[in-house]
Parts: structure tokens; sequence; C-alpha cells
């Protein structure tokens, strides 16, 4: 759990957007929002201080227990977190950032329009949506194709905002089978579909022996896929093709590396081998689906801020830690209570044979 706040801490626009709250409205949630408001006061508990940590008289300050946050996640029902208890830390972070847009959706729904106010606008939305079950996208050369956007299901919140990109999915047909059978007249192509899904992460397979680096498992993430045995609108079975692209990237681009993996004889097995991931991420166009996005996503580049690391060989417990950028030149990392400065980012960036990366934590360039 540390390592999770740790991180969250040192990502300036979730450290930013609490400080706002903090600073421009007043605490009258009635503990509708728990999660929110204990963490509005743990990051109360730091002051801003851009002086190395090396040159401060100090030092780093005495650590302490953030107990309104343990409390505050006793709270909520999925949460069993105790003190001293292991927990996966991408589980944790997950279970966290929801919590807190879960919350932030509550304040929003108490304070929505009202009824006659909705009646008043839902004409106008129904037709620019469509159906419920999506519209039809005309593409490249007039050929129309089914969209289903399953992200307008996720209200805007300040942590969509900041974690929120989207997914663009398209499922692919070759032409009827039928219309190759002699006496039979040819059919017309399955037209292709699309879903729009958010995510607020991506969870980048790594165990793959094509898989050394982060590019290559971004590579694998949107490579196409073939589903055998797929029944068309003509009830016939043929092999689709699916493929899933980023059409929409947040501002804070979080990568999970899955280094958890089951095995059918020896359970649950931890991938150790060490995956590059660079200081700057460019994005490929081989990544990006064509949408309205993809002009400002071309030359978009990722910076990347914190390294949360596993330390261990099982899949079941472990120790983690972290590495965080505090300013421009200055990397520092974090060992529980322990921290310390690294010389350079290619402490950060370079191999370590007591841990591996598990989660990676990117802000956009501006």
């Amino acid at each position: 759990m540390n390592v999770v706040l740790q991180a969250l801490l040192y990502c300036a626009p979730f450290f930013n957007m609490l400080r706002s709250i903090k600073e421009n409205y007043a605490f009258s949630f009635k503990q509708e929002i728990p999660l929110l408001e204990a963490l509005i006061q743990f990051i109360g508990e730091f002051k801003l201080d851009m002086t190395p940590l090396a040159k401060l008289e100090d030092g780093p300050g005495e650590p302490f227990v953030p107990e309104n946050v343990y409390e505050a996640l006793r709270q909520k029902n999925v949460f069993q977190t105790l003190r001293g208890q292991q927990e996966d830390a991408q589980e944790f972070m997950s279970y966290l950032v929801d919590g807190i847009n879960e919350e932030m959706v509550t304040i929003l729904h108490a304070h929505q329009a009202s009824p006659a106010q909705q009646a008043a606008t839902s004409p106008a939305d129904s037709a620019d949506r469509g159906t419920d079950s999506g519209w039809l996208e005309v593409g490249q050369r007039n050929k129309a194709s089914l969209v289903r956007d399953n992200s307008q299901e996720s209200a805007c919140t300040p942590i969509t905002q900041i974690f929120g990109g989207s997914l663009r999915s398209a499922l692919t047909f070759p032409n009827s089978p039928a219309g190759s059978v002699p006496g039979k007249p040819a059919t017309k192509p399955h037209p292709p579909s699309f879903n729009r899904e958010p995510f607020q992460w991506l969870a980048l397979d790594v165990s793959s022996n094509s898989v050394d680096s982060i590019e290559e498992a971004l590579d694998e993430f949107v490579a196409p896929e073939t589903i055998e045995g797929y029944t068309n609108l003509l009830g016939e079975s043929v092999n689709a093709t699916k493929q899933v692209l980023l059409e929409k990237m947040p501002p804070v681009l979080v990568l999970h590396l899955k280094r958890f993996v089951f095995c059918y004889d020896e359970g649950v097995q931890k991938v150790h081998k060490f995956i590059e991931y660079p200081q700057e991420l460019a994005l490929s166009p081989n990544w990006l689906a064509r949408s309205q996005e993809l002009p400002k996503l071309r030359n978009a580049k990722y910076r990347l801020e914190s390294v949360i690391y596993h330390h261990g060989e099982q899949a079941s417990g472990g120790h983690y830690t972290c590495d965080l950028r505090r300013s421009k030149d200055e990397w520092l990392r974090f060992d529980d209570v322990d921290i310390t400065s690294l010389e350079s980012v290619n402490d950060v960036l370079c191999e370590k044979k007591d841990r591996a990366a598990y989660i990676l934590f990117y802000t956009i360039c501006n």
C-alpha cells in the first residue's frame, strides 16, 4: 500500500487535483466520501519543498502512518486492508482509484440536473447518439460500420480526466462462405463492428518470448487476433479478426506489467525477466486507431515519473519498493521508511537483480 500512495503523491496531476479540492471546497460531505477526504488530509501532511534531498537540513522528515487512510479503506466493503497486511500493488491501486472515482460520481449525481432539465435535453442527446445498440459510422470508401461506445456509460470525473483513455476494438470478417458455393447467390460481406471501451491503465502481457521491452509489449497488445468459428449475422461459422488499438490517451498513462501468470502444472508463477522501459515513451502509429484524436497523438510523448517494483519469487508474497522522479534531475528510491537519492535516471532504467518493474507511471509531455 505504501508504494501506491507514494507514487500517487508524486503524480503531479493527482496531487494537484487533491490540493485544488482542499483549497476550494469546504468539507461538508458528511462521510459520503471518506476515501477522498482521507487522501486530502493525507496530502496536507506534506509541505512543498523542492530542495534536493541531500541538502535538506532535517532530511526527509519523520515517517508516519496514514491512519485516516486505513480507516477510510476499512469503510469500503471491497477493502479488507489492515496494517501490515500484504496486498497486491496493482489490485490495491485499482480499488483505491476506483473508490475515489465512485465517490466523485456520487457527488456529481447529487448535483445533477433536475428531471425537467434532463427531459428538455434528452431528445437532442438521443438523436446524436442513435440507438442504444450503437450507430453507423461511415469510414473509408463510404463503407459503413457499427460502432458501440461503452465509454459513455462512465461519468466524466477528475479521475477519468487524469487517468482515463479509451480503446477501439475492431471485429472484421471475411466475405461470407456462401458466396463461393456453386448455385448460391453471392452474399454481402459482414460489416465490421467497433467497440469503444474506457481504460484507466493498460495491462501488458510480458510472458511472450518476443517481448523484452515496453514497446514490444504494446506491439503485442495491439496485434490482430484470429477468432475461429465466429457466427456471423447469416448464421455462418467464419474466422473473424479482432484488434484493439489506442484511441484516446490520458494525461497520466499507467502501465501494469502482468508479471504473474497461471501455469497448469505449477499454478501462478512470476515472470522474472527484465523488461526495458524508456525514460521517454513515443507513441507508435501502429498502436493508434483512426479517429479524431489521431493527429495530436501522432507525435505524443510520455515521460517516466515512477516505477513500482516487486521483490520476491512468488505471487503470494514479496515486497514492494518504488523509484520516483522528484524534480527534473532528482530521482528518489522509497523502501518503506528508507528514502535514498539516486545518482541518475540510469539507476531507474537499468536491470535490477533483486526486483522487477511491476507498475509504470508516465505523464504526457506538453
